[in-house]
């Protein structure tokens, strides 16, 4: 929701990156030309370059002041290089644009790379992922970041387990990469910050059955603490719940 609580601003992993529109569903206004084109999204398999088919716009949040916006992919960049494995670790983009005094996304300020763990747990009936699932901000330069890792635990799509963690990040020392298309494309590797991460909640100390925790937002004050509330999404499926998590 927009810091004025009059519309609503919404992502899509499948397509559209940025999108405004009024608390009834009506639609005011797209931010596409705001997003540079290496954030194409593209079915094409063959393509070198570009978002990811299913891997899009997975993190949405607004700083607490209403002035600047946060926008995460979910994974790598096919020009950045491959998805987290087992054996490797993954990348996402996290994206910043002010907001103007309608509560509108304006233009980019920055950019910044976050390195998502690689995948925790494996199984052999398929699908094994991690990726950034939201974002929250604290201020303009601190954000929570949920990692959610799926992976099918019998044949078919019909019974999946999940790893959820949640992370502190600070982008106080990162590099401002808006103006690289490729992470290739940075002189000096060695010099390419990433933002720092801290492991705030690991839901497998809560719960054996988190589910795709793929929500976040700030809960009413609990005796004077500020809590937090997750919720997962049950991706259409039976064997899937909506389920919420309140932390303080």
């Amino acid at each position: 929701m927009t810091h004025n609580g009059k519309s609503l601003l919404w992502s899509s992993e499948l397509g559209a990156p940025l999108r405004l529109s009024t608390l009834d569903g009506v639609m005011e206004k797209d931010f596409t030309s705001l997003f540079p084109a290496r954030f194409n999204i593209s079915s094409d398999k063959e393509s070198s370059n570009g978002i990811r088919s299913g891997n899009a716009w997975e993190g949405l949040t607004v700083t607490p002041d209403g002035k600047s916006l946060f926008i995460a992919v979910e994974s790598s960049l096919k020009q950045d290089g491959p998805i987290a494995s087992p054996i490797n670790s993954g990348t996402s983009r996290l994206l910043q644009f002010s907001i103007d005094a309608d509560g509108r996304p304006s233009k980019q300020l920055h950019e910044y790379l976050y390195i998502t763990d690689p995948v925790p747990q494996v199984s052999k009936f398929g699908i094994n992922d991690n990726g950034v699932s939201e974002v929250l901000a604290l201020n303009d330069h601190q954000l929570l970041v949920i990692e959610r890792s799926g992976r099918n635990v019998s044949a078919g799509f019909n019974d999946w387990d999940y790893s959820v963690r949640v992370y502190m990040v600070d982008l106080t020392a990162a590099s401002d990469i808006k103006d690289i298309d490729s992470l290739q494309d940075w002189s000096n590797k060695s010099t390419l910050q990433p933002v720092s991460k801290k492991l705030l909640i690991d839901f497998a100390d809560y719960t054996s059955s988190a589910d795709c925790i793929e929500g976040v937002t700030f809960g009413p004050l609990i005796d004077g603490h500020t809590s937090l509330i997750f919720v997962s999404d049950n991706n259409f499926q039976p064997h899937q719940q909506t389920k919420f998590y309140l932390f303080i």
